[in-house]
């Protein structure tokens, strides 16, 4: 079994190109050439790891590591600093124990197990090292795209649907509407051509020992697979960034990096590999611009020896009336699919669009209904619930809030601030999983829902929502993540720190803007009292801001009950000067 799991990984590998060609755009202000570092560093390198984190060929557990960190740092810091002035990196360091992991369909198939790499704790301590100031130099020198929001502090998937949803609304404000092609590359991390992405170090700046260092930590690997501790024979690998290292990630977006220099009328935007292509259609114009960009990304992919799923590629068309505003586009040779156009990936082979597509976890439709997303997300939560309910017993409070938490509450609260619902249907059948939940506890089951909020010192799901909203908006203030949405604040001497909250047309996609982050997002900030709105610190604006939502009456709608008190914070009744006062002096808000 472990022979048939190597071969199947092996075979995912791409054969090296002999002589790569590569013309880099990218010109670096400073070099990286060599770093310095210290037994602080190392210890900091030590606390990053996980105590149960699993270790590699050489059973040395993290948790020796993080309990013996002052005297192990000295050791670990000479041979890597030894390491780092030969560029030579001992080969038990760059082998690795991949461990298969099941993913979904017949057992009896290696292509259905997900290799995942084991490598050493003492070799990613260096990495830990050696990724903080590759990263130091990419950003200073501003050579990393804007629009990969994979692996990189601040950015994450929720960033990246935000700035994707608010393009798409205000390409229809200007009666555009949106073509989003999203590709499919197959085993993108295990193909990335090592001696292609060498080239590319080199254009960004890294030199002499750090690139000596990586280049040795990339090249001669081995690896092998372990099944009920039976190891399989070892295989060289050919290519690839190492899966399971920590720098991996950052190798890879550097290699992906110039993807972006090959469009040149559309948008590209990524995350890790997960990426597409974006442009606005006003007319038939527009349509084959946005072909030549999906060329020249399907020949970017050839020329860096990448391969592509063209087959599973999907195509969205974001549309927002039944009157298409590109309806001329029925003369173009190619098109079809129900009066609307299309793109091909290959010749005589065309993309047909969806009427939805998963986009980093979270289902986009074409009309913009989040409706779809809703529904399968609870149906989602909804199983997980039932098996949590059959298989614990235990009724007590501590350990159904811990299960609901964790297991539940998670799944309904992803990406929350791009998808927040407004329509009532969708807002009871989500809290309708919380209801239900908790009236399983033992000794409050006679209590309304309502009532179980405030006896079990909880928010409803829909307050909870909004809530996210605010720290998002919060963290846009302090620049921990990327205002891809251009939201601008302005400082007031009696309201403090308000957000300008953009104007929005009368007219059915105004309505639909009405509900997005860009426009709901600033008008809950702006509703925070003046003293919340200047902490800097995020753990006491948190504390703050719950205690005033808490302090706040929660009576989400729930189906069975034909009148509803409105309950958003933007809907609340009795707000003065549109702020959230749960009462007394406004500093008596503050902790």
């Amino acid at each position: 079994m472990a022979d048939l799991l190597q071969e199947q990984y092996s075979a995912v590998f791409s054969n090296p190109l002999i002589n790569p060609k590569f013309t880099s755009k990218s010109s670096p202000k400073t070099l990286l050439d060599n770093i310095e570092f210290t037994t602080k560093d190392i210890e900091e390198a030590i606390d990053d790891i996980g105590e149960n984190s699993a270790c590699g060929d050489d059973d040395i557990p993290a948790i020796v590591l993080k309990r013996c960190k002052k005297s192990l740092s000295t050791p670990i810091l000479l041979i890597w600093k030894y390491s780092l002035d030969t560029g030579f990196i001992e080969r038990k360091y760059k082998t690795q124990l991949i461990t298969p992991v099941y993913k979904k369909g017949s057992k009896g198939l290696p292509e259905n197990y997900r290799p995942i790499a084991l490598t050493s704790h003492i070799i990613k301590v260096f990495e830990r090292v050696m990724r903080k100031s590759l990263v130091e130099h990419l950003e200073s020198n501003g050579l990393l795209c804007d629009n990969q929001h994979g692996f990189r502090k601040g950015r994450s998937c929720l960033t990246q649907l935000l700035a994707h949803f608010d393009n798409v609304m205000c390409n229809a404000l200007e009666g555009a509407e949106t073509d989003a092609i999203y590709l499919d590359f197959a085993k993108a991390f295990d193909k990335v051509d090592h001696l292609l992405l060498l080239k590319k170090l080199q254009a960004f700046g890294v030199t002499g020992k750090v690139f000596e260092w990586i280049k040795s930590f990339l090249l001669d690997r081995d690896q092998y697979v372990a099944v009920n501790g039976v190891k399989s024979y070892v295989a060289k690998v050919l290519s690839g960034v190492p899966q399971g290292t920590v720098l991996g990630p950052i190798l890879f977006i550097i290699f992906i990096n110039d993807m972006e220099e090959c469009v040149t009328s559309s948008i590209l935007r990524s995350f890790a590999d997960d990426t597409r292509i974006r442009k606005a259609i006003f007319s038939y114009l527009d349509v084959p611009m946005l072909q030549d960009d999906l060329d020249n990304v399907i020949r970017w992919s050839k020329d860096n020896n990448m391969s592509l799923h063209k087959n599973k590629f999907e195509l969205l068309q974001h549309t927002y009336s039944s009157r298409s505003s590109i309806k001329d586009l029925n003369e173009l040779p190619f098109v079809s699919y129900d009066n609307s156009h299309c793109y091909s990936t290959a010749q005589d082979k065309f993309l047909g669009p969806s009427d939805t597509v998963r986009d980093l976890g979270v289902l986009l439709s074409a009309d913009n209904s989040w409706s779809p997303h809703i529904g399968r997300m609870v149906n989602t939560a909804r199983r997980t619930a039932a098996w949590v309910l059959s298989v614990f017993r235990d009724r007590s409070r501590d350990t159904m809030m811990l299960l609901y938490k964790s297991l539940v509450r998670s799944k309904l609260e992803y990406c929350c601030p791009v998808w927040s619902p407004t329509k009532i249907e969708d807002i009871k059948a989500i809290e309708s999983l919380q209801r239900t939940f908790t009236s399983k506890i033992s000794g409050i089951q006679h209590l309304s829902y309502w009532e179980r909020l405030e006896h079990l010192n909880m928010m409803s799901l829909q307050r909870r929502r909004e809530r996210y909203l605010i720290i998002h908006m919060w963290k846009i203030r302090m620049t921990q993540v990327p205002n891809d949405l251009k939201i601008k604040f302005q400082y007031n001497d009696r309201l403090g720190l308000k957000a300008l909250v953009p104007k929005v047309p009368q007219s059915h996609v105004g309505a639909t803007y009405q509900n997005s982050f860009a426009v709901k997002g600033p008008r809950l900030w702006n509703m925070l009292p003046k003293d919340l709105t200047l902490l800097d610190d995020l753990e006491s604006f948190k504390t703050n801001l719950d205690r005033i939502l808490l302090s706040l009456k929660d009576t989400p709608p729930v189906a069975g009950s034909e009148t509803q008190i409105p309950n958003s914070l933007l809907d609340r009744p009795g707000k003065r000067d549109n702020r959230l006062l749960p009462g007394g002096r406004l500093k008596s808000t503050l902790a």
